[in-house]
């Protein structure tokens, strides 16, 4: 038994020890801590908001569509009502005009009747009859026997959806319909088409690659882009974080997180990584803003996005030396960073929204056809 002084020397060497355990397990828990908050997201995006409409509107909304629409209808602007028309014009109007005269709009690229789904939804005009094409049809009817949405809608000799390559394709061949509302049809063959193409490392890139020498796989590099996209998929198709490539792939995306809480791609840190990342894990469900995406310093991929944005509202796809801003907007680097943005501000994917908006057209499209 200890008595007097021992007892207290005791009890006063427990508190100590509990006060050094403690003292990092304290600091661990505030440093996990989110440097930016939802209205952080906000007041940004408020910026790139009036960033658009003050550089569009003295062209009557013009090239509004399709993927700045997406963001700016994440955080509830109705691109085709008054305050984004001009003259009775906004971006619907233009998109539509291009898209009788075949403009951005080519049967050899999927990727563009894709993007168009997306676009026509955002600014809640009728993906099924737009500028007199049925958008949805047309990509629906270009997957393959394989599961795999074809490279093209229709090949130039034969008219038929040819292309078994890209990886971008296939991906946002489900993302696009499933913005429309539409089932994904041959959901296995199409997820197994997907998932066939991830690579050792857990990751995904933007084409099939394909070599003689089964080692030689496991020296590709994958993108995180492209990786995200495939979660993004993956999800849309009704697979968790439980599932062993949805794992394997946040595992990648894990690794490749710098300690500031950013991404890269093709080597260089930007927002449009951060973008994609913040899609993929809010469309599983995940908070791109938690602890487990958070690193010690505050960063996550919210706040390194964040980092890209101009005084003017736009973004820029790199930083200068010492990490100072660049000088000029990206047009790309502005329209994904409003879309992460948005889902990272509703913790609510804008496809998933755009899903359940369209969701009873798509049904009466069924119903009809």
């Amino acid at each position: 038994m200890f008595k007097g002084k021992n007892v207290s020397l005791l009890l006063g060497t427990l508190l100590f020890s509990l006060l050094i355990i403690a003292g990092p397990a304290v600091s661990r828990a505030e440093a996990a801590k989110s440097e930016v908050t939802r209205q952080d997201i906000y007041r940004a995006a408020q910026k790139t908001i009036d960033y658009y409409h003050d550089n569009y509107k003295d062209r009557e909304f013009r090239g509004i569509l399709d993927w700045p629409a997406l963001g700016l209808h994440g955080f509830g602007e109705d691109v085709s009502g008054p305050r984004w028309t001009v003259n009775g014009k906004n971006g619907a109007h233009w998109r539509e005009e291009e898209v009788r005269q075949g403009i951005r709009l080519s049967k050899i690229k999927n990727t563009d009747y894709q993007r168009t789904i997306i676009g026509v939804c955002a600014a809640g005009k009728d993906p099924y009859n737009f500028g007199g094409i049925n958008l949805v049809e047309a990509v629906k009817n270009s997957m393959l026997p394989n599961g795999h949405f074809a490279d093209s809608i229709a090949d130039r000799k034969t008219g038929q959806p040819v292309g078994n390559y890209l990886v971008n394709a296939h991906c946002f061949g489900v993302i696009a319909l499933h913005c429309a509302g539409m089932p994904i049809p041959n959901r296995d063959k199409c997820l197994e088409w997907l998932l066939d193409k991830q690579y050792p490392d857990g990751g995904f890139t933007w084409d099939v690659k394909r070599f003689d020498n089964p080692e030689d796989y496991n020296l590709v590099e994958s993108d995180v882009d492209m990786t995200a996209a495939a979660l993004m998929a993956m999800a849309i198709l009704g697979v968790d974080e439980s599932h062993p490539a949805a794992a394997r792939a946040l595992a990648f995306l894990k690794n490749e997180q710098l300690d500031n809480g950013s991404f890269h791609s093709w080597g260089t840190e930007n927002p449009e990584s951060c973008a994609w990342v913040i899609k993929a894990l809010t469309l599983l469900g995940q908070d791109p803003m938690g602890k487990e995406w958070t690193k010690p310093s505050g960063g996550n991929p919210v706040s390194a996005l964040l980092r890209f944005q101009l005084q003017s509202g736009g973004f820029t796809h790199v930083l200068g030396e010492d990490n100072a801003l660049q000088v000029y907007e990206n047009a790309m680097s502005t329209e994904q960073a409003l879309y992460g943005m948005a889902d990272a501000h509703n913790q609510n994917s804008i496809y998933d929204m755009l899903n359940e908006k369209y969701r009873p057209l798509a049904e009466q499209y069924l119903l009809a056809d």
